[in-house]
């Protein structure tokens, strides 16, 4: 089951500090003050956070970034209705991604320019040096990203070859698998489906937002290119995702999306996951969001991490 591996996990006052950015001497206030939260102690007298108390104070992080009280926030945990809540986060507007870093855009610039003459070695100790100085999270989104769409755009305008543009794609692609592998140990909560609508077969911003989402620790079931509706169902009723997301890059994929409904229901009264869904047909057409049921998780890959951030953690602490 998605998460068996995790259940163990505990964490020191430094990795919760580091996960949920919150100061550790602001940790250790909260919990004189809030009895918020109690962690054990190791034999030594070090704290250990359990996997639970993480969330938690993920969770209400994300309450005082929205202009909440600490002691409200961590009174909210049980007294917030969870329907409301995950209907708010759904459609609340989301805060600016901010502009990238002007060193990562000197990177970016010169990434490309080694993709676009083939030099794979150029390229490597380019993203090696920048893996050292950066956070993945924003080598994803303001790097590999846009390189991505800038090489997509040269070669449907004819300024890159075929040949050109499968390098350096499948170049970024390894890059990802590889930032895959080193991630982080996942939270032991039901986890994201990732998949491509029906007939589309470009996965570049879906494997970028699988790597994002597990730098944030949560599980992800990745299921690529071209998912068959009909394959919904008995998928679904055995992994019980919480939340099920498509990408549609052109116009024919994304209504194939709205017959979705169709084939997606729990059995036995349970709790279907929440459908959500993005990519550039949405951006290129924002009509197309009324014709296909869900929710439109936002027109860039930092609004879309975000939303299922907030999603998950909602799920998470108010409860599935």
């Amino acid at each position: 089951m998605p998460g068996a591996a995790s259940r163990a996990m505990s964490f020191s006052i430094g990795d919760v500090a580091q996960i949920t950015r919150i100061p550790e001497d602001t940790l250790r206030v909260w919990e004189r003050r809030y009895h918020f939260p109690q962690p054990m102690r190791s034999s030594g007298g070090q704290r250990q956070y359990a996997e639970r108390q993480v969330l938690d104070l993920m969770w209400v992080k994300m309450q005082l970034d929205q202009g909440m009280r600490a002691g409200q926030a961590i009174h909210a945990r049980h007294t917030v209705a969870r329907d409301g809540a995950i209907e708010r986060v759904l459609h609340e507007p989301l805060p600016p991604c901010p502009n990238a870093d002007p060193l990562l855009i000197e990177i970016r610039s010169a990434l490309l320019e080694a993709l676009l003459i083939c030099d794979s070695s150029k390229a490597a100790t380019i993203l090696t040096g920048a893996a050292e100085r950066h956070p993945v999270d924003l080598l994803v989104l303001d790097v590999v990203g846009p390189t991505l769409a800038a090489i997509g755009e040269a070669w449907s305008v004819g300024e890159v070859s075929v040949a050109v543009e499968h390098f350096a794609s499948n170049f970024l692609r390894h890059l990802l698998l590889d930032w895959l592998r080193a991630s982080p140990a996942h939270f032991s909560v039901d986890p994201v489906v990732l998949a491509c609508a029906p007939e589309e077969l470009h996965e570049g911003g879906l494997l970028m937002l699988w790597v994002l989402l597990r730098q944030l620790r949560w599980p992800v079931v990745y299921l690529g290119q071209s998912l068959p509706l009909k394959d919904l169902p008995a998928f679904v009723d055995n992994v019980r995702p919480a939340l099920v997301v498509f990408v549609a890059m052109n116009e024919m994929s994304a209504l194939a999306l709205a017959e979705w409904p169709r084939w997606l229901s729990q059995p036995g009264g349970a709790r279907p996951p929440i459908v959500g869904y993005g990519g550039r047909a949405f951006v290129a057409n924002p009509r197309l969001a009324d014709r296909v049921p869900g929710v439109l998780l936002g027109s860039t890959l930092c609004e879309g991490k975000e939303r299922i951030h907030r999603l998950m953690l909602n799920l998470a602490v108010l409860g599935q």
